[in-house]
């Protein structure tokens, strides 16, 4: 189906459609292509690179995305652009409803043609109501923050009442995650460790972002109305 750039397109699902590529896998093809599972949705968002897998982890943190789609369509440009089409890597609708454009691209990548094209996106973005971003390598101290949390995020991992109070108190005047953890399990506390990175991965613990995640982090409890659950 081809629509014309317009205000119509913000009322089509598009997000909740297929992607409209997906690229051929062989051995030894130096980008790896995989799925993220979106929480969310309870989807797996196709990715053909680690750098597009690193920015989906990003964008999941951040929380403001709340359904997100790979390869959402192609792009062909017109008035004699310098180029024909193009496939932006993800479509995404936030929670407040915006929608967004998601490109990604190394930095060292961007060469003059590769401007080009994204101008001419962020051109047909704007006629239609989108807002297209275009994403670079995540800062390194934040990028090895999320690998360390990420396998905390799912809701097997988040706590019973009981527990998120528990935790909750002990952080609320901020403390290091090596006495926080021994605080909570004093016996065991290992095993606070997967309530606390899951805590922390939705915001409800306030961690330094600049900062590499260790033992002696400090986290800080985020105040939360009662009903705001952290995960689906």
């Amino acid at each position: 189906m081809t629509q014309d750039a317009g205000r119509k397109l913000l009322e089509l699902p598009i997000v909740e459609g297929e992607p409209v590529r997906l690229g051929s896998q062989w051995q030894n093809r130096p980008n790896q292509h995989g799925v993220y599972f979106w929480q969310r949705t309870g989807r797996h968002i196709w990715y053909e690179s680690s750098l597009e897998a690193s920015c989906l982890v990003v964008l999941d943190q951040g929380g403001e995305v709340d359904r997100i789609l790979a390869q959402p369509f192609r792009v062909l440009f017109r008035r004699a652009s310098k180029v024909v089409r193009h496939d932006p890597d993800f479509f995404a609708v936030l929670g407040n409803g915006d929608q967004v454009v998601y490109d990604v691209k190394p930095a060292r990548r961007m060469t003059e043609a590769v401007r080009d094209q994204f101008e001419e996106t962020a051109r047909v973005c704007e006629m239609a109501g989108w807002r297209h971003v275009v994403l670079h390598e995540p800062d390194r101290i934040l990028a090895a923050n999320l690998a360390f949390l990420r396998n905390a995020r799912h809701s097997r991992a988040h706590p019973d009442p009981v527990m998120s109070e528990q935790i909750g108190n002990v952080f609320s005047g901020g403390r290091t995650l090596g006495e926080g953890r021994e605080m909570v399990n004093r016996r065991f506390p290992a095993l606070a460790m997967p309530f606390i990175k899951h805590l922390i991965w939705h915001r409800r613990l306030s961690v330094d972002p600049t900062e590499r995640l260790d033992f002696d982090t400090v986290a800080t409890t985020v105040p939360q109305p009662e009903e705001n659950r952290c995960c689906a």
